[in-house]
């Protein structure tokens, strides 16, 4: 093989790689999962997915073994953007375009230990 072919074979695996690579970023998490822990009963994930070209935030149940309770506070508003005391996974959906801050909580409801605030995104 020549080094002209072989350069053309090389830059074609490239692009191919580059389109690949870009395509699945679509719909991959926009920021990586980081975990929000009231006590070892109440844990959850914190991310955001990018959906239509914005990103949305999420919490993923990770432990629920007391009253636990799961949130999306704006800190913009100073208000929850989303709560729930399901262990469902992925809920929220909440949008986290530009100008939003918003931050994951998590509650154990029977103590009242409330977990620091996921990182604001």
């Amino acid at each position: 093989m020549s080094r002209k072919t072989l350069l053309r074979v090389g830059g074609l695996a490239a692009a191919a790689s580059a389109i690949v690579l870009s395509a699945s970023g679509l719909a991959s998490a926009s920021v990586s999962p980081t975990y929000v822990t009231a006590d070892s009963s109440c844990q959850a994930l914190e991310f955001t997915r990018v959906e239509s070209g914005h990103d949305h935030m999420y919490v993923d149940p990770t432990i629920d073994n007391s009253s636990c309770l799961y949130g999306i506070w704006n800190n913009n508003s100073g208000s929850w953007a989303y709560l729930s005391s399901s262990p469902a996974g992925n809920q929220g959906d909440v949008y986290d375009g530009p100008g939003m801050s918003l931050s994951v909580y998590v509650i154990d409801q029977a103590n009242g230990v409330w977990s620091p605030a996921g990182p604001a995104n």
